[in-house]
């Protein structure tokens, strides 16, 4: 009977605990999952807001709308450009953190700096500092030759993406700076006494031991910020507002214009479902492809 009752009074206790996290959980995140899946099978708008059934309806008008396509292009481009420069930042900034230096914490929180910023501030800072009249990246760029006349690097059909993804990932790279560093900071230094033992040079070291103990983390980190960098809106948004001409307008905007500029609810839950749905599949595709247990085993 003792025995009986503290089972049960450790299951109270644990129930307890986890009970206000839980509720906290779905009221946050499923409950609007759940709205917005249900949404999307529903006629709504800012100007008839009974919600009328329409099945499918809403899905076949996007599948036939040119601007959906489009937009799930750009942000593919948006995602793919972004995470493999975000990587290959955090990977430089990683190498280079990780290795003796003066002034090491300085430089530290020098690199992790742009990641605690505010989003809205980096936005408004870049749309400022790229200025094609008055910004000073183009003053300086001309002050040293480079270009004769100033470029409109958010205005420019052909530059804005780039430009964009370049702001971002000086932002967000050095998320995956901090982890790479951290990893880096776990490998035994036998592995690298080792293999200098066996002859290899810095590159060597680097192409048999450092990387393949990366492995693990920069397949996460892809996952993470592939996920992160799919639904990004407020960068976007602050900087080119999806513009020039749709030039920038990702699938989170494409969203946002048919929810607040067009008042379309149900089509606009609707696109939220297919990209909620393009990113489980992405996802069941990484852990089908990429198995992270199998992965942390051969890391070991």
């Amino acid at each position: 009977m003792i025995e009986a009752g503290n089972r049960y009074e450790r299951m109270r206790w644990v129930g307890g605990s986890i009970l206000p996290a839980l509720i906290l959980l779905v009221a946050i995140v499923f409950l609007p999952i759940i709205y917005a899946v249900t949404l999307s099978f529903f006629d709504k708008s800012a100007f008839n807001p009974e919600m009328t059934w329409v099945g499918l309806k809403n899905f076949a008008w996007l599948l036939n709308d040119p601007d959906l396509w489009l937009s799930f292009g750009r942000s593919t481009f948006f995602t793919l450009g972004t995470v493999s420069m975000q990587l290959a930042w955090g990977l430089f900034f990683g190498l280079l953190l990780n290795r003796a230096m003066h002034g090491q914490g300085i430089f530290r929180s020098l690199v992790i700096l742009p990641y605690l910023l505010p989003t809205i501030v980096v936005g408004l800072l870049f749309k400022w500092m790229l200025n094609p009249e008055y910004g000073i990246v183009n003053q300086v760029l001309m002050d040293i030759g480079l270009i004769d006349l100033p470029i409109n690097f958010l205005g420019s059909l052909n530059g804005a993406m780039f430009s964009l993804i370049g702001v971002t990932v000086w932002q967000y790279g050095s998320f995956a700076a901090l982890m790479i560093l951290a990893r880096l900071q776990s490998i035994n230094p036998r592995l690298y006494e080792a293999a200098k033992v066996s002859g290899a040079g810095p590159l060597q070291c680097f192409w048999d031991v450092t990387l393949p103990n990366l492995r693990t983390t920069l397949l996460m980190l892809a996952l993470l910020r592939g996920i992160w960098m799919f639904n990004k809106f407020d960068i976007i948004f602050l900087t080119t507002g999806g513009g020039p001409l749709q030039a920038t307008e990702t699938l989170p905007l494409y969203a946002y214009r048919l929810a607040f500029e067009d008042f379309d609810f149900g089509r606009a839950a609707a696109a939220c479902t297919i990209m909620f749905a393009v990113l489980v599949v992405g996802s069941i595709f990484y852990f089908w492809k990429f198995d992270p247990s199998r992965e942390v085993e051969v890391g070991r």
